[in-house]
C-alpha cells in the first residue's frame, strides 16, 4: 500500500505550507528561482548528452562504446551516490535545510566535469604522449578521459536532480505541482530549442567551447537558485519508522507496480534518445534539419506543457500519463515499420519528441501523488535505485544488439512499443490497487 500526500506529517509539509500561506507574490518568487535552477538541470540533457553524443561520433565510438559509456558505467555509479545522498539529505538538519546543502555541492562538482570533458581530446591526446609505448592508443585514451569526465558529470547531475525534485516537493504546494511541472517543461524545453536551433550545428566546430558553457550554466544556476530559494530547517531526528528504509519501500505491492512504470519507461524511450543521432546521420538527415525538427517539437510541448500540468492537476499524474503512452505504444509501433528512410524518420522523430515531451511533463509529478515529503527523497532514490539498475542491463543489450543487427536503428523504435504496453500494464495494475487517499485521481 502506497502512501499519498496526506501521509505528510505536519513538520515535513511546513515548508510548502508556508509558502502557500505567504500568498501568490511569495509563491511566484520561489517558483521563479525554482524554475531558474530548473535551467540548471535542463543542461543535461538539452545540451550536455546531444554534445556528448556528438563528441562520442567524432571520436569514433562504436554504439556498444557508446551505449557503456553514457549508460552504464554512470548508471552504476550513480546507483550507489544518488541513494545515499538522498538518505543523507532526509535525515540532515541545518539553518540551510535539507537539500540546499548537497545541491551547493553538485553544482560546482557538474561545473568542473563539464570542463574537463569539453577538454578531453586534448586531454587524451596528452595522456597518449606521457604514456608513451604503454599507451593503448589515441582513439583509446580519448574514449577513456571522456568516459571519466562524464560519469562524474552524470553523478553529479543526477543526484542534482534527485536533490531538487526533494526541494520543490518540500516548498511547492501539492495543488501546484502539476502546474509547476508544466512550467518546469517550459523551461527546460525552451532550453532545449536554443541549443538546437541555434548551437548544435555550431557543435562541428566549436564543440569544447559549447560543452564549457554547458557546464557554466549548470553550475551557476544551481547556485543562484540555493541562495534565493529558503527551505524550512528539518526536524532534528527523523521519525522511528524511516529506518526501515529500503526493506519498507519495497515491501508493498503497490510500490513495486510503481516502480515498474518507471523502469517500463526507460525501456520505452531509452534507446531512441539514446542513439537518435546515430539514427539519423543513418537515414541521411542533416544535423540542421535534425535540430530544426527538435525544435519544432519543442515548440509545440511548450505551447502544450501548463495545460497538460492543469490537466495532472485536475485528474491526476497517473491517468494523464496512461493515455500519453497509449499514443506513444502507437507512434513506436508504426515508426518500426515505416521510418526507414529521411522522410519516415522525421516524420516519426517529430512525433516522438512532442508525444514524449508530453509524457514527461504528465509523469513528473507522479512520484510526488505517492511518496510521503518526509522521506520522499529517500524513497524516490531507492525507486531510481531499481530503475538504473534496469537502465545498466539496457544499456549492456542495447548497444551490442545494434551492432550485431548491422545497425538497424528501429530496434529502437520496437523496443518503445513494447516498454509501452508493458509500462501500461503497470499503472492498470497501481489503479486498480486500493489506497487511502485517491487524491486528485492518483493512487
Amino acid at each position: 500500500m502506497m502512501a499519498g500526500p496526506a501521509a505528510a506529517t505536519p513538520s515535513a509539509r511546513q515548508s510548502a505550507l508556508t509558502v502557500q500561506a505567504a500568498g501568490g507574490a511569495a509563491l511566484a518568487a520561489v517558483l521563479g528561482w525554482l524554475l531558474l535552477g530548473d535551467l540548471g538541470i535542463a543542461m543535461r540533457d538539452r545540451a550536455a548528452l546531444p554534445s556528448s553524443v556528438e563528441m562520442l561520433r567524432v571520436l569514433g565510438a562504436s554504439d556498444t562504446t557508446t551505449s557503456l559509456l553514457l549508460s552504464v558505467v554512470p548508471a552504476l555509479l550513480s546507483m550507489f551516490v544518488v541513494p545515499w545522498v538522498g538518505w543523507r539529505s532526509d535525515r540532515f538538519h541545518s539553518r540551510w535545510g535539507r537539500r540546499r546543502p548537497f545541491l551547493l555541492v553538485a553544482a560546482p562538482a557538474g561545473c568542473a566535469a563539464l570542463l574537463g570533458l569539453a577538454w578531453s581530446p586534448e586531454l587524451g591526446g596528452a595522456a597518449d604522449v606521457l604514456l608513451g609505448a604503454h599507451s593503448p592508443g589515441l582513439r583509446t585514451c580519448r574514449l577513456a578521459v571522456f568516459g571519466l569526465f562524464w560519469t562524474l558529470f552524470d553523478c553529479a547531475a543526477l543526484c542534482a536532480l534527485s536533490l531538487f525534485t526533494g526541494l520543490v516537493n518540500d516548498v511547492v504546494p501539492f495543488g501546484w505541482l502539476g502546474r509547476f511541472y508544466g512550467l518546469f517543461r517550459i523551461v527546460g524545453l525552451g532550453a532545449g530549442i536554443a541549443f538546437h536551433t541555434w548551437l548544435f550545428a555550431l557543435t562541428e566546430r566549436h564543440l569544447g567551447t559549447i560543452v564549457a558553457a554547458t557546464g557554466i550554466v549548470f553550475g551557476v544556476a544551481l547556485v543562484i537558485m540555493c541562495i534565493k530559494v529558503h527551505e524550512q530547517p528539518a526536524p532534528a531526528r527523523p521519525p522511528a519508522r524511516d529506518r526501515a528504509g529500503l526493506r519498507e519501500c519495497l515491501g508493498g505491492t503497490g510500490m513495486l507496480w510503481a516502480i515498474g512504470v518507471f523502469v517500463c519507461a526507460g525501456v520505452t524511450f531509452g534507446p531512441f534518445n539514446t542513439f537518435y543521432q546515430f539514427y539519423a546521420h543513418a537515414a541521411g538527415v542533416p544535423k540542421a534539419t535534425l535540430g530544426m525538427l527538435t525544435a519544432a517539437g519543442y515548440c509545440v510541448s511548450i505551447g502544450t506543457a501548463f495545460g497538460i500540468g492543469a490537466l495532472v492537476d485536475r485528474l491526476g499524474a497517473l491517468r494523464v500519463s496512461a493515455v500519453t503512452m497509449a499514443l506513444y505504444c502507437v507512434l513506436a509501433a508504426l515508426g518500426w515499420l515505416v521510418a526507414t528512410d529521411a522522410a519516415g524518420f522525421q516524420a516519426v522523430y517529430l512525433g516522438h519528441v512532442i508525444v514524449s515531451g508530453t509524457w514527461f511533463t504528465a509523469a513528473a509529478s507522479l512520484p510526488m501523488a505517492l511518496f510521503p515529503r518526509e522521506r520522499f527523497v529517500q524513497l524516490n532514490a531507492t525507486k531510481d535505485l531499481v530503475v538504473v539498475a534496469g537502465n545498466i542491463v539496457l544499456g549492456l543489450v542495447q548497444g551490442p544488439l545494434l551492432d550485431l543487427s548491422g545497425h538497424d536503428y528501429r530496434l529502437t523504435l520496437l523496443s518503445g512499443a513494447v516498454g509501452g504496453l508493458l509500462c501500461l500494464a503497470c499503472m492498470a495494475r497501481i489503479q486498480a490497487l486500493p489506497s487511502p487517499t485517491h487524491k486528485n485521481g492518483d493512487t
